[in-house]
């Protein structure tokens, strides 16, 4: 409750030492916001970065997990591997675009948000950026609440193996090996998780519900002076076991087999001038195993993108673009006439400064989808450095989203609906980023998001709601650098919404973090994470929890760490979704290796 949570941040706060002295912050460069790199400090939209180092520091398994410490993002489960329900800024769990290296990841025969999340894991990742908000100028429809850009590592040239075990039967074996060929720089990841899990339902059977998965990603580029290649391919697969609402006489599990690609040429027209080619394809291979019924998923999205980047002024920059796309289902309860959807955008953006203090980027786009015709959506954003006090930085971001009805929610046997419309939504938000100094900065951003035509679900299937609905609330944080050896992280989220309405989304969210490094050979750190209560489908209540982690590096040598950690340290008992047991207290300890 309040009273035990307020304990937990006093034991987190008392744990650094109370003196300021400057630490070191290194300036990030981001992507997704403008489709090129900018530093973060000028991006007028809410942008949070994941770096390696939170990764590192944070002790979490996959990428759903990490996503909860985002201010303004609430990801919930059904068991580890299971399903992941992901909620911004209040939005639906199909209105996140969520893209690796740029690679489209949603699923056209899912329902809600993409089943990838639910697998993919931190491990080969070098950077995570969440641009929350209407982002389709940049990122396409389906980013109606904001859009999530996993970055991999690539031009690593150190090689890794590591491995851990722990409770309930988990284990991970990894190796990351970067090496040259011809000039080619080449990064190869291969992973190996298993568990034997917990029994994700509190109905239906009493037993141990477990999750595996192999994972192989490469990344390959050469430089050919003014032209440069780049290839990135993932393949992941495995097994999730999972319970039905009744007991059953077999065990019931889904395989999964997901395959991204991408493969594109960047070059250098003149000093002023760049272009970028770019192919990717994403195959989607599901197969469920129930128990009254098996089932089959085959979905495939494949696109095609043409930009250039142009440096009008050395205060303009001119950024437009051609991508097109194509989606394709099929399977047990695909179209049964083997239809696709496809569909050609254009966009245009340009980049102004004003001065040294002011970055303002508008630009519009048009989709035009084969199936439900063209739409046009915008965005602007203005970023200010203000003149009278230095560190403050003022930001507003003002756009439009667009998403068509998924070729599932329109072609499902059982709940599809041909007659739905797109969604398109209305949004903004503003606020404010204080680097007080090196030891200390805050930051708080208002948003409202409002959704017209929003596809919903009842037992009659799926239907456009009527009216619009609206989504608001407020994001703070505040980062503390005590001394050169810690941090502190604090971020809260209020969402203002009827939360009997739009469940699974809590009013309050809080998290911590810190990281403390206690000498040369030992690294401490923690993480809180904490949700007030709120409902889930049929007016089911959610308790209120929180969630501790702490774990210490430990160098062995210049080559060898060895990681303890503890998950869920005070054994919380909590649940994400009703009638499914969060995680128990668990306990890992791994090594890891570079040569």
């Amino acid at each position: 409750g309040d009273t035990m949570l307020k304990r937990l941040l006093l034991i987190f706060l008392f744990l650094i030492p109370s003196h300021l002295v400057m630490a070191s912050i290194t300036p990030i460069i981001v992507v997704t916001p403008s489709g090129y790199e900018m530093p973060l400090n000028r991006i007028g939209s809410s942008v949070t970065v994941i770096t390696a180092s939170d990764i590192e520091a944070s002790g979490y398994t996959t990428v759903s997990e990490i996503l909860n410490t985002v201010p303004g993002i609430n990801a919930v489960t059904n068991g580890f591997g299971g399903t992941v329900g992901l909620f911004s800024r209040g939005h639906d769990s199909d209105m996140t675009k969520i893209m690796l290296d740029g690679i489209d990841l949603n699923d056209p025969s899912a329902l809600g948000t993409t089943p990838v999340l639910a697998t993919l894991m931190l491990n080969n990742i070098e950077q995570i950026e969440i641009v929350l908000g209407p982002q389709s100028l940049i990122a396409g429809a389906d980013a109606m609440g904001g859009v999530i850009n996993i970055i991999t590592k690539k031009g690593i040239f150190n090689n890794e193996v590591g491995a851990y075990t722990g409770s309930d039967g988990t284990s991970n074996l990894s190796s990351s090996l970067a090496f040259g060929v011809n000039d080619f720089n080449i990064n190869l990841n291969l992973n190996e998780f298993e568990t034997d899990g917990i029994n994700v339902r509190s109905a239906g059977n009493d037993d141990l519900d477990g999750f595996d998965q192999s994972s192989i990603s490469l990344n390959l580029s050469r430089n050919f002076e003014k032209l440069i290649f780049d290839l990135s391919y993932k393949n992941e697969a495995g097994r999730v076991e999972f319970d039905e609402s009744v007991s059953q006489s077999k065990k019931i599990y889904a395989d999964n087999d997901y395959t991204f690609f991408r493969a594109g040429l960047s070059f250098d027209l003149n000093p002023k001038s760049n272009i970028r080619v770019e192919y990717n394809n994403s195959d989607f291979d599901r197969k469920s195993y129930g128990r009254w019924a098996d089932a089959s998923y085959y979905s495939e999205v494949e696109g095609f993108k043409l930009n250039s980047k142009y440096l009008l002024n050395s205060n303009n920059i001119a950024f437009f673009g051609l991508e097109t796309k194509s989606e394709k289902y099929t399977g047990t309860y695909g179209p049964s006439n083997n239809d696709g959807v496809s569909e050609i955008s254009y966009f245009a953006q340009n980049e102004f400064k004003i001065g040294q203090l002011t970055t303002l980027l508008a630009g519009i786009r048009l989709d035009d989808n084969d199936e439900f015709g063209t739409h046009e959506t915008y965005r602007f954003t203005a970023n200010r450095v203000s003149q009278n006090l230095s560190g403050l930085i003022f930001k507003l971001s003002i756009g439009t989203g667009f998403r068509a009805p998924s070729l599932s929610e329109m072609y499902d046997g059982t709940y599809g609906n041909t007659n739905l419309d797109p969604e398109t939504s209305f949004g903004y938000d503003f606020g404010f980023v204080n680097y007080i100094s090196s030891n200390v900065s805050i930051g708080s951003t208002y948003f409202m998001s409002e959704i017209e035509d929003s596809i919903s679900w009842a037992l009659s299937g799926y239907y456009n709601a009527s009216g619009k609905s609206e989504r608001d609330g407020i994001e703070t944080f505040v980062n503390i650098y005590p001394n050169d050896k810690s941090e502190i992280k604090l971020s809260h989220t209020h969402l203002m919404t009827d939360e009997k309405v739009l469940v699974r989304r809590p009013n309050n969210t809080l998290t911590a973090s810190i990281n403390y490094k206690l000498n040369n050979k030992i690294n401490i750190y923690g993480n809180l994470n904490a949700v007030e209560k709120h409902y889930d489908t049929g007016s089911a209540v959610i308790d209120s929890y929180e969630i501790i982690n702490l774990g210490m590096r430990y160098d062995l040598n210049n080559n060898s760490l060895l990681n303890f950690r503890i998950n869920n340290l005070t054994d919380e008992n909590y649940e994400q979704v009703s009638g499914y047991p969060g995680l128990p207290r668990q306990v890992f300890i791994g090594l890891d290796y570079q040569f």
